[in-house]
């Protein structure tokens, strides 16, 4: 009898350590750290902030969206801010296409974010077309990025809210932004893709409002 208690207790045990190693491996494989926008690029604490309203379907946002960034990372005073704006006419290849870099965003965080809005713009075909293969993205797991898209629903009602917010501030078209002077809370709207110097006259101006 000592020697079968003994075997069930072994068995037992067993078990058990398969099963804390099984849940200790499904943990890591979930990726469970989370992270929360809004996306910026560049410095937080910059006193200038461009919100872009975009689409990755848009293929005017397809070559401003790199050229912005570019920009944006020569200057000292000025952070670059994502507003998902998918467009209706681009059906649910936009939307589908927005739920995953916000997922990669929650999952890596903001340069993860970014890594994965660069990669969407590289690869599509746009207005609507979309793109063959995967997103590969640092430290993030495809089948968890894409379960995340096809499941989270904090997500979609994210987008789905933005959205909203840039229909109710008379965004019409992508891409738009949003010229925000953090210091005084004052801003200005400009459509199309706006260069440099056009951004640099826009915060002049704000500061001239002031004084």
């Amino acid at each position: 009898m000592r020697r079968v208690s003994r075997r069930w207790a072994i068995s037992g045990l067993i078990v058990a350590s398969i099963s804390v190693a099984s849940l200790a491996f499904l943990k890591s494989e979930a990726q469970v750290p989370q992270h929360t926008g809004p996306w910026l690029f560049g410095p937080a604490d910059a006193r200038w902030t461009v919100t872009e309203f975009a689409d990755l379907e848009c293929p005017y946002c397809k070559i401003y969206t790199p050229a912005l960034k570019a920009w944006v990372q020569q200057q000292k005073s000025v952070n670059l801010q994502w507003h998902h704006f998918p467009l209706d006419f681009h059906g649910s290849t936009a939307i589908y296409e927005a739920k995953m870099v916000e997922c990669a965003g929650e999952l890596g965080g903001a340069p993860a974010f970014w890594q994965a809005v660069d990669q969407v713009f590289e690869r599509t075909r746009s207005n609507g077309l979309g793109f063959n293969g995967q997103l590969d993205i640092n430290d993030v797991s495809h089948q968890v990025l894409m379960a995340c898209a096809a499941n989270d629903k904090q997500i979609s009602l994210s987008i789905s809210r933005q959205a909203e917010e840039a229909h109710k501030s008379g965004v019409t078209a992508t891409p738009t932004v949003l010229i925000r002077d953090n210091n005084t809370g004052r801003s200005l709207k400009l459509e199309g893709p706006v260069d440099g110097v056009t951004l640099m006259s826009a915060m002049d101006l704000l500061i001239q409002k002031v004084n």
